[in-house]
């Protein structure tokens, strides 16, 4: 786990860390003016992508699992379950968008609406990255390669990606919690 891809992951994270960290500053110090902070209801769908991209954790976790006991073939297979979780995810992050829109809250009178967007827009780029990691994942294993070397790499690769994505949904979960509960 000591390699340069796991440290960049790590330094990367730290990075996210501080920007959400901010953003959340700004949510928390914006929510204390009481002009224009409706507290809004959040669309149910955001508990099912929520559920989703737990579901995609898990099975990336087991896809990890299988690439350690060398089952290159099993582990295609489950990061590729793992990223349509992701893209499916992203799909329903941008209906919940859709329903908040046309609900009739407007933004510019409701600061708090536009927190939602900000985090689950800021959250759904860094899943794009993720997914870039997880697409280089599938591309990589896509036909069986030998060699202790090239399987080492992928090791190290699939544990650098797993970090970041198992972190994105420390991060979703985090912000989701905190626009349920938050109200002021």
């Amino acid at each position: 786990m000591n390699s340069l891809y796991v440290m960049a992951i790590l330094v990367g994270l730290g990075i996210v860390t501080m920007t959400f960290g901010a953003l959340v500053f700004a949510f928390v110090y914006r929510s204390f003016s009481a002009q224009n902070w409706l507290p809004i209801e959040l669309p149910r769908v955001l508990w099912v992508s929520t559920g989703i991209l737990l579901a995609s954790s898990a099975v990336l976790a087991g896809a990890q699992s299988r690439l350690r006991q060398g089952g290159e073939a099993s582990f295609h297979t489950l990061v590729r379950v793992a990223a349509g979780l992701g893209v499916l995810f992203l799909i329903l992050q941008l209906a919940a968008w859709y329903s908040i829109v046309t609900s009739g809250v407007v933004l510019d009178r409701n600061p708090h609406s536009s927190f939602i967007f900000i985090f689950s827009g800021m959250h759904g780029v860094h899943i794009l990255l993720g997914l870039a990691g997880l697409f280089y994942l599938l591309q990589r294993t896509r036909t069986p390669v030998g060699g202790p070397k090239y399987r080492m790499t992928t090791r190290v690769w699939g544990n650098a990606v797993s970090i970041f994505w198992h972190y994105l949904d420390f991060v979703w979960i985090a912000l989701f919690a905190m626009l349920l509960i938050w109200k002021r």
